[in-house]
């Protein structure tokens, strides 16, 4: 069973796309720019969540790799990670449902039948599963946590044969993954029908990411790095940056971008793992670090922050008129979401993880022991 391992660097990076996606979700009901290039990139943030899934994928092979015996240990592992802070960004967006409780009896059972099943969903973490719950309750956000349980389940099954292939093996899976995740954003450029909540945001669409981050670990592990590889990911950034500035959302959903998100992402979890460039320097600057560390805080708050904003933006401009400049509320935004994300982590999170791994070894242990007896 592999012990945890941390990349200064690449939990900088899980920061950096969590606050893309957070401008991205600002910009896209009260615009920070109107300049088309910033625009335009910034309303692509939802590309942020390949660097999530990718870097998911990397991360966990790198630290099981070599997972044999201690999939019990690696699922209490992961419950203790994500589970706490995504049942407190449930509760706390309650309020935003989505299901109203008045009028007739007729409705209001259907409603209650719409909640259960609701529920049933968000507690087991298979909401992505069910499309028609993407605009339900906190699901436009809490769906990518609903991707990362599937891709856990299934690691414990690819490590095996992850571990097995050889160079040529990886690159020809690579190249298959490549191919698997473009077509789902093709697919919806080409036909009509379907859209975000399904090749946006169900599961099996977004597999190929984390695997592509996984067979990363096996190239950083099998070829020596180039030591000029930096200068080539700051290009290929440049190349995609302007990419987005200048075609913005000609492709759908997001993930019809794919074919040049995806390279680069990989290019730069490849660079930041093996500790090249100028980016890697930065992002290991204690700052980033820690925001990396209350980043997953960071993500699953801010439906909260969103959502408030939502609902009391006329009061809140009526009350405080700077906040009709988009810059003024972003950076308040930021502020209230960091200082949530600080509370979340150091109150709930850590102190959950531990007790929850604590808690759920010994019995794992109490239970070996009786069974021995």
């Amino acid at each position: 069973m592999g012990q945890h391992r941390e990349i200064l660097s690449l939990t900088g990076l899980r920061f950096v796309a969590a606050l893309y996606v957070f401008v991205f979700h600002i910009q896209i009901r009260w615009p920070v720019t109107q300049i088309p290039f910033l625009k335009n990139i910034i309303e692509q943030g939802a590309v942020g969540m390949s660097v999530f899934f990718m870097l998911s994928g990397y991360l966990l092979m790198f630290n099981y790799s070599a997972l044999s015996g201690g999939v019990k240990q690696y699922f209490i592992n992961r419950f203790a990670r994500i589970y706490p802070i995504y049942f407190v960004a449930g509760l706390i967006t309650l309020p935003w449902l989505g299901l109203s409780f008045d009028g007739a009896w007729s409705e209001i059972g259907l409603n209650t039948l719409k909640a259960a099943f609701i529920f049933f969903a968000n507690i087991f973490i298979i909401q992505a599963w069910f499309p028609q719950l993407f605009g339900y309750w906190n699901n436009s956000g809490s769906w990518s946590i609903s991707v990362e349980v599937f891709c856990y389940a299934l690691l414990p099954a690819l490590v095996p044969y992850l571990n097995r292939l050889s160079k040529r093996g990886v690159l020809w899976l690579l190249v298959g993954l490549y191919i698997a995740s473009l077509m789902a954003g093709l697919s919806v450029k080409l036909f009509e029908g379907y859209g975000l909540p399904v090749f946006y945001a169900m599961p099996i669409f977004r597999l190929p990411e984390f695997v592509m981050g996984a067979c990363l670990y096996l190239i950083v592990k099998k070829w020596r790095a180039p030591a000029t590889i930096w200068v080539v990911q700051l290009a290929a950034m440049l190349v995609m940056f302007i990419y987005l500035g200048v075609v913005g959302g000609w492709m759908p959903i997001y993930t019809g971008h794919h074919w040049i998100v995806m390279p680069v992402v990989a290019l730069t979890i490849y660079t930041l793992a093996v500790g090249r460039g100028p980016i890697t320097w930065i992002l290991s600057r204690s700052l980033f670090v820690w925001f990396g560390k209350v980043s997953y805080c960071f993500y699953s708050f801010q439906a909260l922050i969103l959502f408030f904003l939502v609902s009391f933006h006329d009061r809140l401009i009526n009350a405080f008129p700077a906040l009709a400049n988009g810059k003024i509320l972003t950076l308040t935004a930021f502020i209230c979401l960091t200082l949530l994300s600080a509370l979340g982590y150091y109150l709930i999170e850590e102190p959950a993880r531990r007790k929850i791994k604590k808690h759920m070894s010994t019995e794992s242990k109490l239970s070996g022991g009786l069974a021995l007896n």
